[in-house]
């Protein structure tokens, strides 16, 4: 661990600060994306390569197969994705986690940092009334492009800490993608465990496992 006191937090969103959707619904997304291109009946794999931890490459692979052009396919699965977890977020499906409320005594600057869309982000955070506790948001833009930036990619949390004035934050995510850009930037880094990835093995090292956000509060107070 660091030996300064941590002057800022960041947060990734999904499966951090808010629960994770359901992989079914967000497959029907990438569905209803293809029929909106044109595609009627999609191979299951093709669908599974727009769902979620997509890349360029294989986004643009699809799109090929079937004659569209991958920014169009691209466009029709963040415009869905966008629908379905707004939705989601209004029916209290994807909700908060009981230990986010401790956000709101957090007293270093907070920044969230998400491959999700900001759009997206902005609006659950809303939503929930949580924005107020966050002073930046660094997530993508609905584009092809933006896939070239997600994390393991440092560059959102590095636009992050600039914002806050922050040189020595410490970044907590739920996936390996999240350690190894914190890593990468130079950051300390917490593994939240939670029930999606209690038993996930890492190949990346954190500076700490933590299993609640309350914990990562409590960490910034102690230190």
């Amino acid at each position: 661990m660091s030996g300064t006191r941590y002057d800022g937090l960041l947060l990734d969103h999904d499966g951090v600060i808010v629960t994770l959707c359901s992989r079914q619904v967000l497959r029907n997304a990438a569905i209803d994306a293809f029929a909106d291109a044109g595609v009627s009946d999609p191979n299951p794999t093709d669908v599974d390569a727009i769902t979620i931890n997509v890349s360029e490459t294989e986004l643009s692979d699809a799109a090929e197969r079937y004659g569209i052009d991958p920014d169009t396919l691209w466009r029709h699965r963040e415009d869905r994705i966008e629908t379905t977890l707004r939705a989601e977020t209004k029916a209290g499906r994807k909700a908060p986690y009981e230990d986010a409320t401790c956000l709101e005594r957090v007293t270093v600057p907070t920044g969230v940092v998400s491959n999700n869309q900001t759009r997206i982000v902005e609006f659950v955070l809303t939503e929930y009334g949580l924005r107020d506790c966050i002073e930046t948001v660094q997530a993508r833009p609905p584009t092809l492009e933006s896939l070239r930036e997600k994390k393991p990619d440092p560059r959102y949390l590095e636009t992050a800490a600039s914002e806050l004035g922050c040189s020595n934050p410490v970044y907590v995510g739920d996936s390996e993608s999240d350690v190894v850009a914190g890593n990468r930037a130079g950051f300390d880094t917490v593994f939240l465990r939670r029930d999606h990835n209690a038993t996930r093995q890492l190949d990346a090292e954190p500076t700490l496992e933590l299993e609640s956000l309350t914990a990562v509060a409590e960490l910034l107070d102690e230190l």
